[in-house]
């Protein structure tokens, strides 16, 4: 009886330091030592971000990065940011890089974007800082970010020749006369022609090249857009002041002047 009791007792106490050990494998984990973070490149930390109609996807900076090493082998996925020069990345503008080293090219374009995004205004000198950051697993996952590369550059939109008709002026007696012509200014960002000056009360039209030959008016609400036919009715202002008057010219197919659009507020 003792016998078959001491052989039960030492078979239960076998059975339960075999699953104790079982439970103690399954509970083994890798443990994430970070020992190297990437290392980011540009090359070049002063693009040229003036677009024109043949760089915009042309290449403005290539980004390169070294692996991290997270202390194990591991799939490390790399993505590029950039903040504003010394800001601490938690609104990052981002691009995907692969799951090794390499690195990732921006067009004119896209660094461009970069820069606006931000905050930054058009054809203003700005920098911005770049990282490489490499993770695994999940969010909860330790991250390894490099150390950061400024970037400075001038961000100005795409300047267009002026190709509506040649030079614009308004005429009229809300400004000079019938026979005395205000030049309009050419903005190449914005294809539009502009003026700031002080209007009289009374009416007026466009013209192209001082010259009537090709001339605009309309009808409408200028303070909203009044839409422009050529050899259209004079346009008028209501009362007199100081002005700012934007003129959209439209032209077809073959560049001959066809209507626009005027605002003036």
């Amino acid at each position: 009886m003792t016998s078959w009791f001491t052989r039960l007792t030492a078979g239960v106490l076998l059975l339960a330091a075999a699953n104790l050990t079982s439970c103690k494998k399954d509970e083994s984990q890798v443990v994430i030592k970070p020992t190297a973070a990437p290392a980011l490149t540009a090359s070049t930390t002063t693009p040229n971000l003036a677009l024109t109609t043949t760089n915009s996807n042309a290449t403005a900076a290539t980004f390169t990065y070294t692996a991290a090493n997270f202390g194990y082998q591991s799939a490390t996925t790399y993505t590029l940011q950039f903040d504003k020069k010394g800001g601490n990345f938690s609104s990052p503008v981002s691009y995907p890089g692969g799951t090794a080293a390499g690195a990732i090219t921006l067009t004119t374009a896209q660094l461009v974007k970069v820069f606006t995004n931000l905050g930054y205004t058009y054809n203003s000198t700005s920098q911005v800082d770049a990282r490489v950051v490499a993770t695994v697993g999940n969010a909860s996952a330790p991250q390894q970010a490099s150390p950061v590369v400024t970037i400075t550059g001038t961000p100005t939109p795409l300047c267009v020749a002026n190709t509506f008709g040649g030079s614009w002026s308004l005429i009229g007696p809300a400004g000079d006369g019938w026979s005395s012509d205000r030049a309009l200014t050419y903005d190449c960002y914005t294809q539009t022609f502009t003026l700031r000056s002080a209007l009289n009360a009374g009416e007026f039209k466009f013209r192209a090249n001082n010259d009537w030959s090709v001339n605009l008016g309309g009808n409408g609400d200028l303070s909203k857009g009044a839409a422009l036919t050529t050899n259209g009715p004079n346009l008028s202002i209501a009362t007199a002041g100081t002005y700012t008057i934007t003129l959209s010219v439209n032209t077809d197919a073959s560049g001959a002047v066809v209507g626009g659009t005027a605002v003036v507020k």
